[in-house]
């Protein structure tokens, strides 16, 4: 009883923390909105900034697997959450941080369709691949929408919960913002 009660409670003080700090009191380099659709491969991605250096997300579309027996492009969708480390240095630097733009920490779950596959080597057991892990990856986005990021990093592929094995994995991503705005001219990193 008391872990759901505990459970609540931290999620209600992120919560709580996350709308304090917008406007005003800190948040001033994350996009509160980033959407994305990427150009390479199809798909489209959604984060969403929930601290001022933390992010969640979601992606869906076309991606690359690389487990130890084979490789697979076929759909899939992931879910992640990224901790930027450097955006008050580069805002320092006057280098741009709009669109989410620098380095930053992820954890990541994707689970790939490989039943769907378009190109790979994967047997079909009948059950999808599954990747949990860790990667480090850069993000720059541009005035025009256009937004550029690559990852790499190494986790478990897994079948059904059954472990799979160890392998790296490798992101590139070459994406488009339809929704982005001409931001203000104010001082670096400055949002509205």
């Amino acid at each position: 009883m008391r872990f759901p009660l505990l459970l609540v409670v931290l999620l209600m003080s992120s919560v709580l923390f996350s709308q304090r700090t917008e406007r005003g009191f800190g948040t001033v380099h994350l996009e509160k909105h980033n959407f994305q659709l990427n150009l390479l491969l199809p798909g489209f991605q959604y984060e969403f900034g929930l601290l001022p250096n933390l992010t969640v997300g979601a992606e869906v579309g076309l991606s690359l697997a690389t487990p130890s027996e084979g490789y697979s492009i076929a759909p899939a969708y992931r879910a992640f959450s990224r901790y930027y480390h450097n955006l008050k240095s580069r805002a320092r630097q006057g280098k741009n941080v709009s669109g989410n733009s620098g380095n930053y920490f992820s954890v990541s779950f994707q689970q790939f369709f490989v039943e769907w596959e378009l190109f790979g080597n994967l047997d079909n057991e009948g059950l999808d691949l599954n990747f949990l892990g860790v990667l480090y990856g850069i993000q720059r986005s541009y005035g025009n929408g256009f937004a550029f990021g690559l990852e790499a990093g190494a986790g478990n592929y897994f079948r059904n919960r059954m472990t799979g094995g160890i392998g790296p994995v490798f992101n590139l991503r070459i994406s488009w913002n339809p929704f982005l705005k001409k931001k203000p001219k104010g001082p670096p990193g400055f949002e509205q």
